[in-house]
């Protein structure tokens, strides 16, 4: 990011902007990643400041970030901080929303660009919401059972991964999507496919090419639910 994209003058600046909005928030409501991103996507939006956390907001689009503290957002926080407000940002809270689409949904397919966090999140979507039933089987989703273990995985019907890693190092970020199938993430039967490149150059080349070769555009699912609570305790927002 350093001396590439922007100067560290505009950076000091972003956080800035983000520490301006931390002060709008209450102190009294536990916050997930996803609420605290469409709150601040909706509050660019009435700035005109257009990003991706702003039109996802425009369009009912969640966005998580699980590891949001490491970051210029956690930067923010502090900054709001030294001027009086504190406000908290609960991860368990975040993996239980991002948990709970699985229960209304009927399937999931996954595109990682990169790894890491988000990518062992998103993995975990497949394998998790069992914990959540409580080991009952979702209606009308196709899932499997364990029947030593009495429990049931959802594995992502396709895969796309978009990666600079390798997986003789061991880390997530490089695993392939054969890995994610022994433990039922992925589909053994469904579509996948690994593109080892920078996602910089990778992701417009795809993008711009399917919005050239497609014409069909699927109705996106309501997620409205998710920002039901958090925009019920922030109305002026």
């Amino acid at each position: 990011y350093y001396d590439v994209y922007v100067f560290e003058k505009d950076y000091n600046a972003m956080e800035t902007l983000i520490k301006e909005f931390v002060l709008t928030l209450r102190e009294d409501y536990i916050y997930s990643s996803m609420e605290f991103l469409h709150l601040f996507g909706k509050w660019l939006l009435k700035k005109g400041i257009r990003s991706i956390v702003a039109v996802a907001a425009e369009h009912g689009v969640p966005v998580f970030c699980p590891a949001i503290a490491d970051s210029a957002y956690g930067e923010a926080f502090i900054l709001a901080k030294n001027e009086g407000k504190t406000i908290i940002v609960d991860n368990v809270k975040d993996f239980d929303q991002f948990i709970s689409i699985g229960e209304k949904v009927k399937d999931i397919g996954v595109i990682y660009i990169g790894g890491g966090v988000p990518k062992d999140y998103t993995q975990l979507l497949a394998i998790t919401l069992t914990l959540k039933t409580m080991h009952q089987e979702v209606p009308g989703r196709r899932g499997f059972k364990r029947e030593t273990l009495k429990e049931y995985y959802y594995p992502h019907k396709y895969a796309i991964q978009i990666t600079t890693d390798s997986p003789q190092w061991g880390g997530l970020s490089g695993c392939t999507l054969e890995e994610a199938i022994s433990w039922g993430k992925i589909d053994a039967e469904g579509k996948r496919v690994t593109c080892y490149c920078d996602a910089t150059i990778a992701l417009p080349l795809i993008t711009h090419a399917l919005n050239e070769r497609i014409k069909f555009k699927r109705k996106p699912s309501d997620m409205s639910w998710l920002f039901s609570d958090v925009l019920k305790a922030h109305p002026n927002h």
